[in-house]
């Protein structure tokens, strides 16, 4: 699937077909190109942390099989090529206050010994690594959907309540990731208010007001759709788990 995101010299566009219902807001973090921690901090007004809850590393053969990686392991590291990839499946929660607002899967193939050494041994986030090799990685929105996924790894720790998630790949020269998100929803809904659990309307109700405690994450998330324009119009990359 091509990128969904074009440009003309006095023209942005942004392109999906995006299920019925989703919101402007949702949309915003839905079209996060690597920069989904920078964004969800600016809604929040808080800091994101990410929480590794697992991870695998394989070495890739020649006949695309798998191989177990014990780490550390630095001459695996300093081996990695386009023919013999390291390969990386975890997951990680972006966490707020404590609280989950979002839990990313992914799929890592790194093709290039400085980014196997970046992103295993340093502990770079995918985000930062693109960041730190100063690269813009090529983006494409596979899918996204309103709704439970049927997959408990993937939703594990996301909060009760209605569910939206994004299928998505970053990738490069020396690095490919696939990623799928799920978010709770109602976070949208009720920013700090929701993370302090405090009551809120729900996407589920079918209402969509926003308690006035939270006005300035909304205001602040608006103020960041402009910026991330900005961002992709100079070709910049941000920050993803």
């Amino acid at each position: 699937m091509a990128s969904f995101y074009s440009f003309s010299p006095k023209t942005t566009s942004i392109s999906f077909s995006w299920p019925t219902g989703i919101t402007g807001l949702e949309r915003v973090a839905l079209s996060a190109q690597g920069d989904l921690q920078r964004i969800l901090s600016a809604f929040f007004a808080r800091p994101i942390v990410i929480a590794l809850i697992y991870s695998h590393t394989f070495e890739k053969r020649l006949d695309g099989t798998l191989s177990p990686l014990s780490l550390p392991n630095a001459a695996a590291v300093a081996a990695a090529t386009p023919d013999a990839p390291l390969v990386q499946n975890r997951q990680v929660h972006l966490q707020c206050s404590g609280k989950v607002v979002c839990t990313a899967t992914s799929t890592v193939t790194i093709y290039s010994a400085r980014c196997a050494h970046l992103f295993l041994e340093e502990k770079f986030a995918i985000g930062q690594l693109f960041a730190k090799i100063q690269v813009t990685p090529t983006f494409e929105l596979l899918d996204v959907g309103v709704g439970d996924l049927g997959d408990r790894d993937a939703e594990k720790g996301v909060a009760q309540g209605p569910r939206l998630y994004r299928k998505y790949r970053l990738s490069c020269a020396e690095i490919e990731c696939e990623i799928l998100e799920v978010f709770a929803r109602d976070m949208f809904v009720g920013g700090q208010a929701w993370l302090d659990d405090q009551p809120v309307s729900s996407v589920a109700s079918g209402t969509l007001r926003v308690p006035s405690k939270t006005t300035l994450p909304w205001l602040a998330l608006f103020s960041m759709l402009v910026f991330e324009l900005y961002m992709l119009s100079a070709g910049r990359p941000g920050c993803v788990a």
